[in-house]
C-alpha cells in the first residue's frame, strides 16, 4: 500500500470534503483510504510519499474534444461555426493522412496530460485515421477515453455504406476489450446528417449497447436549419427520433430554452459544455446554471484546439465560472466548488464513469493529479481554479497519476 502524506485533498465527493494535511492511501490501483492522518494507515504502508503541503484532486475529465484536429490549431480564428466548418475544417480534414492524425493525437495526449486531464471523450472524422495506431498511442499514454468515429451524410456514399463503414471501426474498438479505450456512436449533428442516418445511428447504438455522442443546439443558425428542414427545433427533432431515451452526450446545448431544459430532466441526455469554443466561434453562452439546477449532468470540455486554441481544462473551468456569473448577473453563481466538480465528478457522470473516477473516494480508481507549488501562491482552494491556468508563468509542478501502479506519466516544471 502506498500512502501520500501531508497533502491537502480536494475530494470532489458528494459533500465536497476537503482534508487539509490529510493522507491518501492506494492499493492495487484503488483508493483504500482518504481523510485525516491515521497512525494505523501509516503503519500498514509499504511506501510513504511526503508531498509537504501539495494539493491533490481528481484527474480532469474533458467531455468533448477532437484530438485528431490538433494539427489544425490556428487554421481560422475569426469565423462563425458554419463558415469555419464548411470553408476551412472539412476541406482540411479531407487531406488528412494516418501519419498526420496519429501525430496530432499524440500531441493532444501530451497537452492534456500536462494540464491535468486524465480522461477524454473524443469524436473524430475517420478520414485519414488508422484506429490501431491511435489505440496504441492512447494505450501508451495510460489515459482513458471514448474515441468515436463521426458519421456524416454525403453524396459520395449511401446511408447504408456510411453505417457499414462506421460499424466496422466501432467493432474494431470494441474488439480491443480495453476498458480505458471505448467508443460511442457519433453522428456529427442534426444538420450534417440526414434523418435516415440519424435514425440508423441510434439503432446501431441501441444494438451495440453504447452511448451516443453528437453536437446539438450549438448555434442559432443550426436551429434555423433544422426548423426549415423539419419544422422543429433540434431537440424536438431528436426527441422524435428517440435520442432522448438513449444514453447520449450532447455537446454544446447553447441554444436550449427553458422548455427544452425541462424535457432533458427526464431524459438520458448529458451536456458537454465548451465555453471557450462557444466564445471563439460566437455561438453564445450555454444556460449551464439552469441545466444544473434542473438536475441535468453538465461537464466541461475544450472542443478541438482549432476552436479554442488549447486543451487546458483549468482555463476552461475558470472561463465557465466567469461566464455564468456574468450571464446570471450574480457573482455568487457557479462558485469554485461547482467549477471543480464540473471539471471532475460531473464530467465523469456525463460519460457514465462516476462509479470509477471523478472523485477521491474509497473504492474508486487512483486517478488524480498533484499540484505542488514551489511558492505559496496556491495557498487555498479558490486559487486552484482561478490561478492554476497561470502555471506556465509560475513555478508549479503538475503530476498526473492515471494509476499509481503504472509509471509517472507526466511531470511538468515551468
Amino acid at each position: 500500500m502506498k500512502v501520500f502524506q501531508h497533502v491537502n485533498i480536494v475530494t470532489c465527493d458528494p459533500d465536497f470534503h476537503i482534508y487539509l494535511g490529510g493522507i491518501l492511501a492506494v492499493k492495487d490501483s484503488q483508493i483504500v483510504y482518504v481523510g485525516q492522518e491515521k497512525s494505523e494507515i501509516l503503519e500498514q504502508a509499504e511506501q510513504i510519499i511526503d508531498y509537504q503541503g501539495a494539493w491533490i484532486m481528481p484527474g480532469l475529465v474533458n467531455c468533448h474534444t477532437h484530438s485528431a484536429m490538433t494539427g489544425l490549431r490556428g487554421i481560422r480564428d475569426d469565423s462563425n461555426l458554419h463558415e469555419w466548418l464548411n470553408d476551412y475544417i472539412w476541406p482540411a480534414e479531407a487531406e488528412f493522412t494516418p501519419d498526420m492524425t496519429t501525430k496530432a493525437v499524440k500531441e493532444a495526449l501530451t497537452e492534456m496530460l500536462q494540464s491535468g486531464t486524465t480522461t477524454f471523450n473524443d469524436m473524430y472524422n475517420p478520414n485519414g485515421v488508422d484506429i490501431e495506431r491511435i489505440y496504441q498511442a492512447v494505450k501508451t499514454s495510460k489515459m482513458r477515453c471514448y474515441f468515436s468515429p463521426t458519421l456524416f451524410s454525403s453524396e459520395a456514399e449511401t446511408t447504408a455504406e456510411t453505417i457499414s463503414k462506421t460499424r466496422a471501426i466501432i467493432e474494431e474498438i470494441i474488439g480491443y476489450k480495453n476498458p480505458n479505450f471505448k467508443v460511442m456512436v457519433a453522428p456529427h449533428s442534426p444538420y450534417s446528417c440526414s434523418r435516415d442516418l440519424l435514425a440508423e445511428s441510434l439503432d446501431m447504438a441501441k444494438e451495440l449497447n453504447i452511448p451516443i455522442h453528437i453536437h446539438v443546439a450549438e448555434t442559432k443558425e443550426e436551429s434555423g436549419i433544422i426548423l426549415k428542414r423539419y419544422g422543429k427545433r433540434p431537440l424536438a427533432f431528436l426527441e422524435e427520433l428517440g435520442y432522448l431515451d438513449h444514453p447520449s452526450v450532447f455537446a454544446h446545448g447553447v441554444e436550449l430554452n427553458e422548455r427544452e431544459i425541462e424535457r432533458l430532466v427526464t431524459s438520458q441526455v448529458t451536456i458537454a459544455h465548451n465555453p471557450i469554443s462557444n466564445l471563439k466561434l460566437a455561438s453564445g453562452i450555454a444556460p449551464i446554471i439552469q441545466l444544473q439546477k434542473a438536475g441535468v449532468a453538465v461537464g466541461i470540455a475544450t472542443d478541438s484546439v482549432a476552436s479554442n486554441n488549447n486543451l487546458d481544462m483549468f482555463e476552461e473551468g475558470r472561463t465557465a465560472a466567469l461566464l455564468q456569473k456574468m450571464k446570471s448577473g450574480d457573482a455568487s453563481q457557479f462558485p469554485i466548488e461547482t467549477a471543480l466538480k464540473a471539471l471532475t465528478i460531473e464530467g465523469a457522470k456525463v460519460l457514465g464513469m462516476e462509479n470509477e473516477i471523478g472523485s477521491l473516494e474509497v473504492g474508486k480508481q487512483a486517478d488524480f493529479l498533484v499540484i505542488q507549488p514551489q511558492r505559496k501562491f496556491i495557498s487555498n482552494l479558490r486559487k486552484i481554479c482561478f490561478l492554476i491556468s497561470s502555471m506556465l508563468l509560475n513555478p508549479v509542478m503538475l503530476m498526473m497519476f492515471i494509476s499509481l501502479e503504472n509509471r509517472l506519466l507526466s511531470k511538468v516544471k515551468s
